[in-house]
């Protein structure tokens, strides 16, 4: 991990990738890619949100879960 990331941060981050569903909202992609990019330790930047770059989102949703799950444990 690339970033310590407070309490306050987990239960944030935890609040807002609750609010996902089938897709990531408008309202919530910098977020996501803002937190994505914290625990890789990454400088990717942001793609747009058209199907086309569905699978640097994906990338980005599945390492936050990832990092969520092995936070718990």
């Amino acid at each position: 991990m690339a970033y310590d990331f407070s309490e306050q941060e987990i239960t944030e981050i935890r609040e807002k990738f609750g609010q996902i569903q089938d897709r990531i909202p408008n309202h919530l992609a910098g977020f996501v890619w803002n937190t994505y990019k914290k625990i890789k330790g990454s400088n990717e930047k942001q793609p747009c949100s058209c199907g086309s770059a569905a699978k640097h989102w994906r990338k980005a949703y599945d390492s936050i879960k990832s990092f969520l799950n092995s936070y718990d444990n």
